[in-house]
């Protein structure tokens, strides 16, 4: 559960953001009532699949976008469990992955099928980015066809849903994934063709069991001074909207890809990381090509800093799964002492022990955050969990700490 300071300044501020949005004025993590409201308890999710995501506390999904086989193990030793995609969805591969112990998201092939009683394919993916005006051509799974035509188009709605009960009929098993645009943040993107309209999002999510999408903030010209990181969790916020609360959500990370812009930078990485399991996401995907100076598929293995940021962060991402993987808890607030960059907060409560989740929201000057949690009686230590150091907190359950741009900071409240 995301929260934020109920202070008179931000009340203001929320309620000016309010009449924003009513005439159509986007702006940062909306405070709407379905933002507030508790998410999904994932692992009694995964357990709705037998032969999808492990339904184990311990396992959160780190996942590469269309990635190459046979560096599998590459990827395992930064942390990745998952590949979503490969180009030759053959045995080969897939006993490739399996031999890393990797698991896989792929299409329904008739090669893919032959696993279908096997532990590595995870889910069923259909129709990437459905919505943008880019597809043409016939679709194939078992034995159906849809012919969208010679000339680009959106999937129609009737067509993916169609798409979605066929994978269901022939496997209810593992979920179906859908990755969306980059529209579901950057709410001016033309990629998705006339007569497009956001409402229309809430028919296309009901085609997947698993709904993700992807933005890379800095990859445009108008993102190169990395002031949009914050739509990585606009995106996650709008997604729930239209998807509800209880459909699990996935984002893409871009760890290398310059685009017109450029790359973002190993901290920018961290906090859409953790700016992303704040607002929700229940797995990272990360895009790990290139495409300039020279084409690079795996650029994130050929980058050492980034391979080794992201390497640290899968690890802190992992040994914390099962906190993050627990049920949300209502049970702390955080105010900003700048009303120009909030900060976010998820809390939650494992083996009676409080963890809060901290990010600043907004490209600005150093703030400091003002922690108030709920069920302390006596003053103690809060733990930043991976910096080395701890902090005061008193019998009233406050402690502050600062945030310079964009920065996290992860806490243990430790039990007396």
């Amino acid at each position: 559960m995301i929260f934020r300071s109920s202070r008179p300044k931000e009340v203001k501020r929320n309620l000016i953001m309010s009449l924003m949005v009513a005439f159509g004025i986007s702006f940062i993590a909306q405070l709407n009532a379905e933002t507030m409201k508790g998410d999904i308890n994932i692992v009694k999710a995964r357990e709705k699949f037998t032969n999808g995501f492990p339904a184990d506390p311990d396992h959160f999904p780190l996942m590469v976008w269309l990635q190459e086989p046979a560096n599998a193990l590459k990827y395992k030793e930064i942390g990745i469990n998952t590949y979503f995609h490969i180009v030759d969805v053959k045995s080969k591969n897939i006993e490739t992955l399996k031999a890393a112990g990797m698991h896989l998201i792929c299409a329904m092939t008739e090669e893919s099928m032959k696993y279908r009683n096997d532990k590595t394919i995870v889910a069923w993916s259909v129709g990437d980015e459905p919505e943008n005006w880019q597809h043409s051509g016939v679709v194939e799974i078992k034995g159906k066809k849809w012919d969208l035509g010679s000339e680009a188009k959106r999937i129609p709605t009737k067509d993916l849903t169609e798409m979605y009960q066929t994978l269901r009929n022939t496997d209810a098993t593992r979920p179906v994934i859908i990755n969306f645009s980059c529209g579901l943040a950057n709410t001016a993107w033309g990629g998705r063709g006339g007569g497009w309209k956001d409402s229309m999002y809430a028919d296309y999510m009901k085609a997947c069991d698993v709904a993700s999408y992807d933005v890379y903030p800095t990859t445009e010209p108008e993102g190169k001074s990395g002031k949009r990181l914050w739509w990585q969790a606009k995106g996650l916020d709008r997604m729930k909207s239209y998807a509800g609360s209880d459909k699990p959500r996935f984002n893409c990370i871009n760890t290398n890809f310059t685009g017109s812009g450029r790359a973002p930078r190993p901290e920018e990485t961290r906090t859409e990381i953790w700016m992303s399991i704040i607002h929700g996401s229940k797995g990272l995907i990360y895009f790990c090509h290139n495409f300039k100076p020279k084409f690079q598929e795996a650029a994130l293995l050929e980058d050492p800093v980034q391979r080794e940021n992201v390497k640290k962060i899968n690890a802190e991402i992992t040994a914390l799964a099962p906190v993050i993987n627990s049920a949300d808890y209502d049970g702390a607030e955080v105010s900003s002492s700048s009303d120009t960059v909030p900060i976010d907060i998820l809390v939650k409560k494992y083996k009676d022990e409080t963890y809060l989740f901290a990010v600043a929201m907004k490209m600005g000057e150093p703030v400091t955050g003002t922690f108030q949690v709920n069920g302390v009686s006596a003053a103690g230590k809060v733990e930043v969990i991976g910096e080395n150091r701890t902090l005061d907190i008193d019998a009233t359950g406050k402690f502050q700490d600062e945030f310079k741009k964009w920065e996290t900071h992860n806490y243990k409240v430790v039990k007396k």
